[in-house]
């Protein structure tokens, strides 16, 4: 089973209790602090279709090295619509192999997703409403979460290009929109957009798969500042 179930828009708890549940199946394996190297934090304005939809703010945390190494990202996405997204993620090693990935979305029903590695597969379970739903996904290197309506997931690009070369195929799974694929870097340039109302030099990544594309823009610092999903009308612009 290879393939996801039906559309699923909605979601559950809160972010404290989303993170010390997943932190809790992280150091069954290793104890970690819940502190550590700040990479990154910051906010996105998120638009679809043009127009604003709502903001997502997130850090980016990393502790040890080698290894050891154990990056978090979480995310806080707050919709106009009225729905809260809480997502988290766990990577591990230099390469950063995702481990564990959660996602629950708050309104009025209740979703969650959570995606497990087991060896060479993703196991996830949903709990809805309705019920519960297990599925597997094949995790080959690179696998990584792209979820969808969720910018600042692809901060991995620019060390998984760097790592695995510049022709390498990623594997993107993406849970809220209960899809998978297989993705090629098709472009890499520089290129100068507005950021904040201020003009700044970037580098651009372009992926494709199937026709499709999506693009991701970091600064000199190598920070991520504006990522875009053309064939969802989706886009993410940070705020400086």
């Amino acid at each position: 089973m290879d393939h996801t179930y039906s559309s699923l828009r909605r979601g559950s708890p809160r972010h404290g209790a989303l993170l010390r549940r997943v932190l809790a199946i992280v150091t069954m394996a290793a104890p970690i602090p819940v502190s550590g190297q700040l990479v990154d934090r910051g906010i996105f304005v998120l638009y679809s279709g043009g127009e604003e939809v709502g903001r997502e703010e997130f850090t980016i945390q990393r502790v040890g090295t080698g290894d050891a190494q154990v990056t978090l990202a979480t995310g806080t996405l707050t919709l106009r619509d009225g729905r809260t997204m809480e997502t988290i993620m766990h990577l591990v090693g230099t390469t950063m192999v995702l481990n564990t990935y959660e996602v629950s979305v708050s309104g009025s029903d209740t979703l969650t997703i959570r995606v497990i590695r087991a060896g060479n597969r993703l196991r996830t379970r949903t709990v809805a409403p309705w019920g519960e739903e297990l599925r597997e996904y094949p995790a080959r290197a690179p696998t990584v979460i792209f979820d969808e309506g969720v910018a600042h997931h692809y901060f991995i690009l620019e060390a998984l290009l760097e790592t695995y070369g510049a022709e390498a195929r990623i594997h993107a799974v993406v849970p809220l929109a209960e899809m998978e694929e297989s993705q090629t870097r098709s472009d890499v340039g520089a290129e100068t957009i507005e950021v904040g109302g201020e003009r700044v030099e970037t580098t651009r990544i372009r992926l494709s798969s199937g026709g499709e594309s999506r693009v991701a823009w970091f600064d000199g610092s190598g920070r991520l500042v504006r990522v875009a999903w053309a064939a969802r009308g989706f886009e993410a612009l940070r705020l400086p």
